[in-house]
């Protein structure tokens, strides 16, 4: 497995990974990612500032992950209490391709992109996801992120819907 910066070349890939979990989140009722974004204009911007990074496997990315530096605004307040207020990196878009699901990638994207956030000078990360995508809750916590609450999201296509805010405080490596 390659964990690596996405690549303008990976642009359809991303692009269609996040159609098809749009198709899924909308034949489940869930109301993420429904309003336009991610998209190729956003994951291409994403792309120029390094934010992207991807698993491959013989060449196929598999997942996505964009990770930036804090603060962010929809993190400034929660209906709860985030576990400290030290400096923090945040994951976005996580996507795992659908036809990959169930081979414990999230876990494996989640890990290696905790040493970039170490690498960038980071030890707490946070991240939202849509209080009814259940499976993504489930790998985060299953990852060591703690939920801290809920927060609106305050830019983007789907500002001002509702997210829960998850942590995790990233140990030191030895």
């Amino acid at each position: 497995m390659n964990y690596r910066l996405a690549q303008k070349t990976d642009i359809d890939r991303l692009v269609s990974m996040a159609e098809s979990a749009k198709a899924y989140f909308r034949e489940n009722g869930i109301d993420q990612w429904q309003k336009g974004e991610p998209n190729a204009a956003c994951m291409l911007d994403s792309i120029g500032r390094q934010e992207i990074y991807v698993l491959e496997e013989d060449g196929e990315v598999m997942a996505m992950i964009t990770i930036v530096s804090g603060p962010e605004p929809s993190y400034a307040a929660i209906d709860g209490a985030w576990l400290n207020e030290e400096p923090y990196c945040a994951f976005h878009r996580v996507c795992v391709d659908s036809e990959k699901k169930g081979r414990g990638l999230a876990a494996q994207l989640f890990s290696q992109a905790e040493g970039t956030a170490r690498s960038l000078g980071f030890s707490n990360i946070r991240i939202d996801t849509h209080p009814d995508n259940r499976s993504m809750q489930r790998a985060l916590e299953k990852s060591g992120f703690i939920r801290c609450g809920c927060l609106i999201l305050k830019d983007g296509s789907e500002a001002g819907d509702p997210r829960f805010g998850y942590q995790k405080v990233l140990g030191i490596s030895r």
